[in-house]
């Protein structure tokens, strides 16, 4: 899992290595300029013609500089401008100011917005270097105005180490933010580039060593499918549906069989060997027409009688999901709140589940079986009395408290899902916008209970994000018009890649 960094934990990889290694912070400097020089050149080698340098008074400006400089020196002669009065510029980004302009290149300072518009209008690639990781609040005045000089420009844009107006922390946009083609961010990955809309703000996104030592375990990683080996490893050539597990699906409702055939068939294509749904008796009686490798159990009309029965079937099982379109009757609620806590089986706690908590999720800490949750945003800020647009602003805060507040794994889905437990966050950068369709979180309940069966749940929900993401993108066509029943069918394709790029 490649390490993915806060704001603070960047800066304190510079720190370690001016202070401990005794490596000049210019140095520094010059090593995250000289290899964004080269990512640029490379990315955008037929667009050198007209580079423009925008840089800020800061670090991130004298990153800009050291670009300029590499260039000049490579006989280019980038435009430099300076969003900022030059008596602001100090230590190594002042070095390498007056550097940049020893050599011959001016560097002017934009008091006018119209000044810059026109040089950008003018460029056939825009380097941003306005703020890095440092900033923390919204851009406006002169800072803003360039921002958006540089993105009504037609030219694309490189951004060094983050662009200019995104938080490094939750990717929020601080205000408004520069939209780049390409990003070149610096020692390590910041957080903040694996979630919208930073995502789609940074473009494609290169790391750039600096020469600082970086430790590969931290508290927040990018899952790459390597990653999910131990969860996906091939089964002996001896086992049968007693040996694969059988997984309970406690789900569907008249009107909503389809979610709980969805999440049975995701459990299935994962690898489960027996599947049981489990539902109310009229949606029984739709769901025995509509399967074939599924089998059915009958939830009984009266609390105590359906809680005496799930339970009883379910130790049969290995693991069992709860919730998808079983219903918000409040009988349907009241079975699904109390399974959530009592099932003496591993669990993923899905859709109706998670309304069943909503308020008293704390409840789970007592669960008498680990619990993975599946909550899409507007499930998550029911669970936390907020709303959904607090949720997406900062997605890591969101899954890190739910999962304290339930002392279980979190998943909290979405472009770039975020899984949480202990601590620890797991970011999923694989999936497609296709994957925006009614049923893929059933599929992915399916899964993920499949893959609980005998497994460090923390693991098991990891590789199931990984999986889902994986065959949605081998699913596709298009970025729309994917059915969740095509994404699980390749459920087998999307196991043979990861253990194919594992082995």
């Amino acid at each position: 899992m490649l390490p993915l960094f806060t704001r603070k934990q960047a800066r304190a990889l510079d720190a370690d290595a001016i202070e401990r290694l005794g490596v000049p912070g210019i140095v520094l400097m010059e090593n995250a300029g000289a290899g964004a020089a080269q990512v640029l050149m490379e990315r955008f080698s037929e667009c050198l013609s007209r580079v423009v340098i925008v840089g800020g008074p800061g670090q991130n400006g004298g990153d800009a500089w050291v670009v300029a400089r590499q260039l000049w020196l490579r006989g280019f002669r980038p435009r430099a401008f300076i969003v900022s009065s030059r008596e602001q510029v100090a230590g190594d980004a002042r070095v390498n100011l007056d550097a940049l302009e020893a050599l011959g290149c001016e560097v002017q300072d934009v008091t006018d917005p119209s000044r810059l518009q026109e040089a950008l209008n003018d460029a056939s690639v825009i380097v941003d270097g306005l703020f890095g990781t440092g900033l923390a609040r919204p851009l406006e005045g002169l800072f803003a105005d360039a921002v958006a000089a540089i993105n009504a420009a037609p030219a694309p844009t490189f951004a060094l180490d983050l662009p200019s107006g995104v938080d490094a922390d939750s990717g929020a946009a601080l205000g408004s933010c520069v939209q780049a083609a390409a990003t070149a961010t610096f020692a390590g990955r910041k957080r903040g580039l694996y979630q919208y809309p930073a995502r789609a703000a940074a473009g494609h996104v290169s790391l750039v060593p600096i020469g600082v030592p970086v430790e590969q375990s931290a508290p927040c990683t990018l899952i790459e499918d390597g990653d999910v080996k131990a969860a996906l490893a091939s089964r002996a050539a001896d086992a049968h549906k007693g040996t694969a597990g059988h997984v309970l699906v406690v789900a569907g409702s008249e009107g909503k069989t389809g979610a709980a055939l969805l999440a049975g068939q995701g459990a299935l294509r994962a690898g489960a060997g027996l599947v049981t749904l489990a539902t109310r008796k009229r949606a029984r009686a739709q769901l025995d027409g509509r399967i074939s490798e599924l089998m059915t159990t009958q939830v009984p009309d009266s609390l105590g009688d359906a809680l005496g029965a799930v339970q009883e079937f379910a130790r049969r099982c290995g693991a069992a999901v709860l919730g998808p379109g079983f219903g918000v009757d409040r009988l349907s609620q009241d079975i699904l709140a109390e399974l959530a806590v009592y099932l003496p089986v591993p669990a993923v706690l899905d859709a109706d589940a998670l309304t069943a908590l909503s308020g008293e999720f704390d409840r789970l800490r007592a669960a008498s079986a680990p619990r993975v949750l599946t909550p899409h945003p507007g499930e998550a800020a029911r669970l936390l009395g907020t709303d959904s647009g607090r949720i997406q602003s900062d997605r890591y805060a969101a899954a890190s408290a739910l999962a304290e507040r339930s002392g279980q794994v979190v998943v909290l889905k979405g472009a770039g899902t975020v899984v949480a437990h202990g601590g620890h966050l797991r970011v999923c950068d694989a999936g497609t916008p296709a994957m925006g369709a009614a049923g893929m979180g059933d599929v992915l309940s399916g899964i993920a209970g499949a893959l609980l069966v005998g497994r460090d749940p923390f693991e098991a929900a990891t590789a199931a994000v990984q999986l889902h993401a994986r065959a949605g993108e081998l699913a596709a066509q298009a970025d729309c018009g994917l059915l969740a029943s095509e994404l699980a069918a390749h459920l087998p394709r999307a196991l043979s890649h990861c253990r194919a790029l594992t082995s």
